[in-house]
C-alpha cells in the first residue's frame, strides 16, 4: 500500500494536508512531520512513495530537505510536491532546481491535491515495475549465457565421443603437418594414444613410408584448395594385418587467425575388397549353373529381357534364348487374362519390396498354348542397375491333376455346389473370423418342401434336374463372400460371413422364399417347390461348425412342423428379436414422412484454447410408439434396409439449412461434422448431393466436414476413389470417424486427403489408467502429427482424460465432461455464451445439466 509523508511546521495545514491524502484511497498510509529534520530521519523507515511539504518552516526549509532526500540513497527517486503560499516564480525554481516533482499553491485545493497526488503515485508505482523487469531480464540475460556456454561444451563433448565413436581414421594436421585431432581409432590400427601425438609431426608419429605420402597429400589439397576423394592404400597395421583403406581429404579453412589444416577420413574397405573378389568368382560359378538349370531363368528390366537360358526358352516352346532376348516385351509370354496381375507384381517390385515373390502364372507358348508356370522374381544387379530375376518351372501337369482332385474332393458332382466337407471348412473359417472381429455367422439349411414326391413321380432324372435349378435360384440370392452348399439328397446349407446382427440374414432369407415361389419348368411338366429353412447364428448358438449344423437341421424340421415354405430361428430368443426387427423397421420407413428425426450438435472444443471451433451432426429420434430410440438400434437397421440413403440426405441438408440460418441471424456457425454412411458415400449421386445442397443453402465447402469410417479407405470400388479424390479437389474436408477400431492401414491413410481423425471413445475411456490404451492414444495422436491431420477425442468424461489427450498434443476433443449433444437452439445459446467467456477462463459449457454416466453416449 502506497505511504505518503506530509512535512508542514503548522498543525493546521498537517491536518489540511492529511485530510487531502486519505482521499487517495483506502490503502494509502499517511504519515505527518512538523520538522522537516523528523522527516527526513524517519526516511529509511517509512520507506514512502510521496512527500508533500512546506517551503519555508524553521529549522530546515523546504528547499533544503529535498536536497538532502535526493543526496540519500532511499528518498534519490522518491516524488516530492512542494506546497507554497508564494507566487514567486524564483521560488519554484529553486524547488525544481534541488528535485521537486511538482508544486501546490496554499490554500490547496484538495481535487487537485489528490489529481497531482495520483499521478505522481502511479508514475512511482511504473517506475519500480520497470526496475523489476530490468533486474529480472538481467537474471534470465546471465542464466541463458549460463546455459549457452553449457550447450557449447556438452556438442564439443558429444562431438568428441562421435568422432571417437566411429570407425574409421579421422584426423586433422595444420599446414606444417603438426597433428591437431587423431581420434582412438588410431589407436585400434597403429597402437597410437591419442595423448601421446599432441604437437607432433605425421612424419613423428608414423612409420617414414605413411607420414611422408600423407604431408604430401595434404600439400596438394591446401594448394588446390579441394576435396581429395578415393584414394586407395595399403596399410600394415599393429597386428601385422594388411588391410585395405579409402581416404578422403579435404581443406579446412581458416578461421579467427588460425592456419589452415586437412580433415582425413580413412575407412577400412578390406572386407569390401574381398567382397568384390568373391562376388566376381561366384558370377563365375552362378553363370555356368545357369546355364545348365533344369529351371528356365530370365533376367529383365521393365518387362525387356536382358538375359535367358536355354531352358526357359524352351518351355515357351522358342529355339534358343536370342529368340527370347529378341523379344520387345516378355508381357507376350503371359496368358492376355493373367497380364494385369503381373504388372501389379511388377508395381510390388517397383514399391521397394525386396523379398523374394513366388506366384503361379499362367503362360502363353509360341503356338498359342495355354500353361501353368510357377515363379519366383527376386531383385539382382545386373551390370551396376537394378532388374529382376525370374525362375520359371512348367507345372501344367501338376495344376491339372490338383484341379480334379480338388473338384473330387469338395464340390458336388451334380450342382458344382461345394460340398459337406468344403462347406464344414468354409464355416470354421467363418466362425475363427468372426470371433477375431467381433462378428456374427449366419447358417441356414434348407429343404426342399415335396422333393421326395416329384422325384418318385417325374423320376430321378427330372429331380436332378430339379436340384441344379434350385441350386442356381439359391446362388443367385446370396452375396459374393457367402457360400451355398448341397449336403446330399435335397438338402442345402448357406454360411452367411461377416453379420452385425442375427438380424441381417432375413433379407437373404426372404430372397430365398421369394425365388421358390416361382414355379419350376421340368420339361413339359412344371412343378411348385418351396424351401423350409432352419436358422442358427454364431457365436450365439455356438461355435463349432457341426453343433450349427445340428441346431441349424433342428429348427428347419420346426420350420417345416409350422406349415413349410417358411423358416424358423434355433431359439425363441431370436424369434422375438426378429419381431421386434420387423416392428422397428415399419416404424423408421415412416419416420422421415412423419418429422420425426431430428439433429442434436455436440460442440467439439480446442483443447488448446477451450473454444468451440465445431460440432458433430447427431440423428435422433423420437416415435409417438416406441419413444426415444438409441442410435445404434435404428442406424445399423437403416443401413440394411438401405433407408441410410434417404436419411443420410435428409441430415446432410437439415445440417446444412441450419449452418445457413445461423450465419443470416449473425451467429458465428463452427465448422459442423456429417456422418456419412459407407453405402450413402458409394453412391454415384453423392457429390452432386452434396453440391446442390451447399449451393440451394448458399454456404461454402469449408462449412461442413464429411466424417467416413475406416472401411472407406481400404474400399477398392472406383466409385469410392472417384468421391475421395473429387471430394479433396473442392476442399472438402473428411474426418475419419471413430479411427483405431478398424483394420486401415498407413497407406492408405496417406493416400487419401484426410484432414481429421477421431479416437474413437473405447480408447478415450480408459486413459490414463489403461496403459495400453494410453499407448494406442499416443501413437496415434504422433502418427497424425507427423502426417499434418488434426485429432479429435471422442467421449472426454473425465478431468483425466482432458488432460491426458491436452498433455499428448491432441488438438480438440468432445464429450459429455464439457457439453451433451444439443438441440440447435441450445446449442446456439450455449455456444454464444461459452465462446465469449473462453478467453477469461471459461473451459466448458457451464449452463448446461449434468448428464447420468449410464445416459451418456457421444
Amino acid at each position: 500500500m502506497p505511504v505518503v509523508v506530509i512535512v508542514d511546521d503548522r498543525a493546521l495545514n498537517l491536518r489540511i494536508l492529511r485530510s487531502c491524502a486519505e482521499q487517495l484511497g483506502e490503502g494509502v498510509v499517511v504519515r505527518t512531520y512538523c520538522r522537516a529534520a523528523d522527516a527526513l530521519d524517519s526516511l529509511p523507515a517509512d520507506r514512502p512513495d510521496l512527500i508533500v511539504t512546506d517551503y519555508v518552516m524553521p529549522g530546515m526549509s523546504g528547499e533544503e530537505l529535498i536536497y538532502r532526500c535526493r543526496a540519500s540513497p532511499v528518498g534519490a527517486d522518491i516524488p516530492i510536491v512542494v506546497v507554497t503560499a508564494f507566487e514567486d516564480k524564483e521560488c519554484r525554481y529553486r524547488a525544481f532546481d534541488a528535485g521537486a516533482s511538482d508544486f501546490l499553491l496554499s490554500p490547496v485545493d484538495p481535487r487537485e491535491f489528490c489529481i497531482r497526488a495520483r499521478h505522481l503515485l502511479t508514475l512511482r508505482a511504473q517506475q519500480q515495475t520497470l526496475r523489476n523487469r530490468a533486474s529480472s531480464l538481467e537474471t534470465q540475460l546471465a542464466a541463458a549465457l549460463r546455459r549457452h556456454a553449457e550447450e557449447l561444451q556438452q556438442r564439443e563433448r558429444n562431438l568428441r565421443r562421435i568422432v571417437n565413436t566411429v570407425p574409421a581414421l579421422i584426423r586433422a594436421a595444420d599446414e606444417t603437418a603438426v597433428i591437431t585431432l587423431l581420434n582412438e581409432y588410431h589407436e585400434q590400427v597403429f597402437g597410437l594414444a591419442v595423448n601421446d601425438v599432441a604437437g607432433k609431426t605425421l612424419n613423428e608419429v608414423f612409420d617414414p613410408d605413411y607420414g611422408d605420402r600423407h604431408e604430401a597429400l595434404n600439400r596438394a589439397v591446401l594448394a588446390q584448395d579441394r576435396t581429395l576423394t578415393d584414394v586407395e592404400e595399403t596399410i600394415t597395421d599393429i597386428q601385422g594385418r594388411k588391410r585395405v583403406f579409402l581416404t578422403t581429404k579435404a581443406p579446412l579453412n581458416a578461421e579467427d587467425g588460425n592456419s589452415p589444416q586437412v580433415v582425413t577420413v580413412s575407412i577400412d574397405i578390406t572386407d569390401r575388397k574381398h567382397g568384390e573378389q568373391a562376388l566376381r568368382e561366384s558370377e563365375q560359378r552362378f553363370r555356368a549353373l545357369v546355364e545348365g538349370s533344369l529351371l528356365g531363368i530370365v533376367i529383365k528390366r521393365d518387362g525387356k529381357p536382358l538375359f535367358a537360358n536355354q531352358q526357359y526358352a524352351s518351355i515357351f516352346g522358342y529355339d534358343s534364348p536370342a529368340e527370347i532376348l529378341a523379344l520387345p516385351t516378355l508381357d507376350v509370354l503371359y496368358a492376355p487374362g493373367e497380364r494385369d496381375r503381373v504388372r501389379r507384381y511388377r508395381a510390388n517390385r517397383n514399391a521397394g519390396k525386396t523379398a523374394p515373390i513366388r506366384y503361379e502364372v499362367q503362360g502363353l507358348r509360341r503356338d498359342g498354348t495355354l500353361i501353368w508356370n510357377e515363379a519366383q522374381v527376386q531383385r539382382v544387379s545386373w551390370q551396376g542397375e537394378t532388374a529382376y530375376q525370374f525362375t520359371v518351372a512348367d507345372i501344367t501337369l501338376r495344376k491339372e491333376y490338383e484341379f480334379q482332385l480338388e473338384r473330387q474332393a469338395n464340390f458336388d458332382a451334380l450342382t458344382g455346389l461345394p460340398n459337406r466337407v468344403l462347406v464344414l471348412d468354409r464355416l470354421r473359417g467363418a466362425i475363427l473370423s468372426a470371433t477375431r472381429h467381433d462378428h456374427k455367422v449366419g447358417v441356414l439349411f434348407l429343404d426342399l418342401d415335396n422333393f421326395k414326391k416329384i422325384n418318385d413321380t417325374l423320376g430321378h432324372a427330372t429331380g436332378d434336374m430339379l436340384l441344379k435349378m434350385a441350386a442356381d435360384r439359391l446362388t443367385g440370392c446370396v452375396r459374393a463372400e457367402d457360400t451355398v452348399a448341397r449336403l446330399g439328397g435335397d438338402e442345402f446349407t448357406v454360411i452367411l460371413p461377416k453379420l452385425s446382427s442375427a438380424d441381417q440374414a432375413e433379407p437373404v432369407i426372404q430372397k430365398i422364399i421369394d425365388a421358390f415361389a416361382t414355379p419350376f419348368v421340368l420339361g413339359a411338366d412344371e412343378a411348385f417347390v418351396t424351401v423350409s429353412i432352419g436358422v442358427t447364428v454364431a457365436p450365439d448358438d455356438g461355435s463349432h461348425a457341426h453343433l450349427l449344423m445340428q441346431n441349424a437341421d433342428a429348427a428347419m424340421y420346426r420350420a417345416k412342423e409350422q406349415g413349410r415354405n417358411t423358416f424358423q430361428y434355433f431359439t425363441t430368443d431370436l424369434n422375438r428379436r426378429a419381431v421386434e426387427r420387423m416392428r422397428l423397421e415399419s416404424h423408421l420407413l415412416r419416420a422421415l414422412e412423419r418429422d420425426e428425426l431430428c439433429l442434436h450438435y455436440q460442440p467439439i472444443y480446442d483443447l488448446r484454447t477451450m473454444e468451440v471451433v465445431g460440432a458433430e451432426a447427431l440423428l435422433r429420434w423420437v416415435n409417438p410408439v416406441l419413444g426415444s430410440v438409441e442410435p445404434e438400434r435404428f442406424i445399423p437397421l437403416a443401413e440394411d434396409t438401405g433407408l441410410i440413403v434417404s436419411i443420410g440426405a435428409w441430415v446432410l441438408d437439415t445440417a446444412c439449412r441450419q449452418i445457413a440460418d445461423w450465419k443470416r441471424r449473425g451467429f458465428p456457425a463452427p465448422r459442423v461434422a456429417v456422418n456419412i454412411s459407407s453405402r450413402q458415400f458409394r453412391g454415384r449421386d453423392l457429390l452432386n448431393t452434396l453440391s446442390e445442397t451447399l449451393h440451394r443453402h448458399g454456404i461454402d465447402n469449408q462449412a461442413i466436414e464429411l466424417e467416413i469410417t475406416e472401411g472407406l479407405l481400404m474400399d477398392e470400388l472406383p466409385q469410392t476413389k472417384n468421391n475421395l479424390r473429387e471430394l479433396a479437389a473442392q476442399g472438402v474436408r473428411l474426418s475419419l470417424d471413430d479411427f483405431g477400431t478398424g483394420y486401415s492401414s498407413l497407406k492408405y491413410l496417406s493416400q487419401y486427403p484426410v484432414t481429421t481423425l477421431k479416437i474413437d471413445k473405447t480408447f478415450v475411456a480408459d486413459v490414463p489408467a489403461d496403459a495400453g490404451d494410453a499407448s494406442v492414444v499416443e501413437a496415434i495422436i504422433a502418427m497424425a502429427c507427423r502426417l499434418g491431420v488434426e485429432v479429435v477425442g471422442e467421449g472426454i468424461e473425465t478431468e483425466d482424460q482432458l488432460q491426458f489427450l491436452k498433455a499428448h498434443g491432441c488438438h480438440m476433443g468432445q464429450g459429455f465432461l464439457f457439453s451433451r449433444p444439443l438441440p440447435a437452439e441450445e446449442f446456439e445459446r450455449a455456444v454464444s455464451t461459452h465462446n465469449g467467456t473462453a478467453a477469461a477462463g471459461g473451459g466448458r459449457l457451464q449452463s448446461l445439466p449434468a448428464v447420468p454416466m449410464k445416459a451418456r453416449g457421444r
